[in-house]
């Protein structure tokens, strides 16, 4: 994680103006170029993460002496900072969203450029930091300023929750991880609602606003969408420029409106509408990550909102939970788990274990004395809890999704604890040869948006599940070999499942290592020893990473070479000719 540059540490003798002041005078054209450019930067491994690369390439000659004041007052402001210059970057990916939704919506649209170039450079820059210092500098502010009017005090893992968890799925991601796992999601979807005689007047009702024959066509043209992403040999903005009127009329669906504003919260509107047009048969992509994700995070809300328009004799009912329970845990989770295990060790899918008793887990596997057992809670959480400067607001939403709702239901991690219970009391009669004296239980929770690998919210649950586990205790039971609660988002199970069926590592070996090397960490075994105690605390805040992060890096490690074969199999399908 890098510390985003703000304006104080450019400009520390220098009053704040404001975006009005620092945008005014410049072409809106040339603006919305520019904030597209800033979002085309890479999350991971750019060469504009060095403020030197970065300086270098934002201002011309003109403005060198501009650049190097720039320079030293930076390297002055990070003396007296905690971290090196290293850990710091100008380019901040909520910024530059933050940049892009400004200029859309305030800058007028006859605006002209009446500012030098050494002005609109230097003007820019300053805007842009000004949101850095907004975003990241003010942010923390208010956040710390409510922790000490309330006294909070928060653990390790809280603290760093509260940084990571609002802008986590934005700035942590892996073009090619995305990418395979959005289409093999959509395409599942697609295939299951395919299946349900209920869903094919929604369906029809989706191929005719998109103007498309079938799913394999809808998938395709957004392929051309996204390929343009997928392609990209140097950070900058990306543009489709098309010749096909049908193109045309798809990709207009998936525009921002130039009559309607695209500001909300956890840009909402912008991930719905990741483009925008700037000449005739000419769009820009806004945000290269929204526009995979359209692909399928963006496929459920635009069905609702058709599902939503239907006559009722039309309408899918329940159309939400037929997604969060038929679709993510039954079809998807069910089918990933059965590929993983193979044909190996006693399983039962959640479908199975609902016909045997009630209150059974989402996906049982026992493997002799080893029981895996899964939860899988198809969840969001909301925009305002997820954007809040107050910690509570995210914990108290985690708790009624993932611990108790507000009528008292058990969710995710009791339900987990009363699964364990049942079976260390002998009453889980799907399993009846269970080895109580010695069974080990590995609990699971399958999530299903990357909001959730966020650093320290496995810490956080896991710790209501070690209270809640301790309950059983009480009533005499043998928890001894009952292990911590791992979270694992279903697109890290999508992406590895290839690896975990060809036996790189097991789910066995990497839910132990996870748990000893992470949720268990433990300074004084740590090798090799920490040098100083900035490298101590790097590694207590490396075990809070979540578990995608471990098993992405392990599979590597492990000379697993990715070569997209699974997605070229499944693409190919689009390609077929209709029956």
């Amino acid at each position: 994680m890098k510390l985003g540059i703000n304006f104080e540490a450019c400009f520390p003798n220098e009053e704040r103006g404001t975006l009005e002041e620092y945008l005014s005078g410049i072409d809106k054209f040339d603006l919305l170029k520019m904030g597209s450019f800033f979002l085309g930067f890479n999350t991971e491994k750019s060469r504009y993460s060095d403020i030197v690369h970065f300086l270098n390439m934002y201002f011309s000659p003109e403005n060198s002496d501009f650049a190097q004041t720039i320079y030293t007052n930076i390297l002055q402001y990070v003396e007296n900072a905690p971290y090196p210059i290293e850990f710091y970057e100008v380019p901040y990916p909520v910024s530059s969203l933050k940049l892009f939704e400004f200029i859309f919506d305030h800058i007028p649209d006859d605006q002209t450029t009446t500012k030098t170039n050494e002005e609109i450079e230097q003007d820019t820059f300053k805007a842009y930091v000004l949101l850095n210092q907004i975003t990241i500098t003010e942010r923390d502010i208010i956040s710390k300023q409510i922790r000490e009017e309330n006294n909070l005090s928060f653990t390790a893992a809280q603290a760093l929750l509260q940084i990571s968890f609002h802008n986590n799925d934005i700035i942590n991601f892996r073009v090619e991880k995305l990418y395979e796992c959005q289409f093999k999601r959509a395409l599942f979807y697609f295939e299951f609602l395919s299946q349900r005689e209920d869903c094919q007047p929604l369906l029809d009702t989706f191929y005719a606003h998109y103007e498309v024959t079938g799913y394999k066509d809808y998938l395709r043209r957004l392929f051309g969408i996204v390929y343009s992403v997928l392609m990209m040999n140097k950070e900058s903005h990306v543009e489709i420029h098309l010749e096909e009127q049908e193109s045309k009329a798809f990709i207009d669906k998936h525009i921002a409106k130039e009559d309607e504003l695209i500001t909300e919260v956890d840009f909402l509107k912008v991930r719905s509408n990741p483009l925008y047009k700037f000449e005739e048969d000419k769009y820009r992509i806004i945000s290269p990550l929204f526009t995979i994700e359209m692909i399928y995070n963006g496929l459920f809300f635009r069905l609702k909102a058709i599902n939503n328009q239907l006559q009722n004799g039309d309408k899918v009912p329940g159309f939400y939970n037929l997604k969060t329970y038929q679709f993510s845990e039954q079809y998807v989770l069910s089918r990933l788990l059965k590929e993983i295990y193979g044909n190996r060790y006693i399983q039962k899918s959640g479908s199975e274990l609902d016909g045997i008793m009630d209150g059974a887990p989402d996906y049982y596997m026992r493997n002799g004395k080893y029981v895996h057992v899964y939860e899988s809670k198809d969840i969001l959480i909301s925009k305002e809890s997820k954007q809040s400067f107050d910690y509570r607001d995210l914990e108290n939403e985690l708790k009624i999704k993932l611990f108790e709702n507000e009528k008292g239901s058990a969710k995710a991690v009791r339900q987990i604890v009363e699964t364990i219970r049942k079976i260390l009391n002998g009453e889980a009669v799907y399993d009846p040869n269970i080895p109580l004296v010695k069974v080990q239980i590995f609990p699971v929770l399958i999530l299903h948006y990357r909001m959730f690998n966020a650093a320290g919210l496995n810490s956080v649950i896991n710790t209501w599940f070690v209270e809640e586990l301790a309950r059983l205790e009480e009533l005499g039971m043998d928890i001894s070999r009952v292990h911590d609660l791992v979270i694992i988002d279903v697109e890290t199970l999508m992406f590895n499942k290839d690896a975990l069926v060809k036996k790189k590592t097991t789910m066995q070996k990497a839910l132990l290592e996870y748990e000893k090397d992470y949720l268990r960490f433990n300074l004084a075994n740590a090798r090799p020893r920490p040098r100083s105690q900035e490298e101590a605390n790097k590694l207590f805040e490396n075990s809070l990473l979540p578990f995608s992060f471990y098993l992405d890096n392990k599979i590597e490690k492990l000379g697993y070479k990715r070569s997209g074969k699974d997605l070229l199999e499944k693409a190919s399908i689009l390609f077929e000719e209709e029956e």
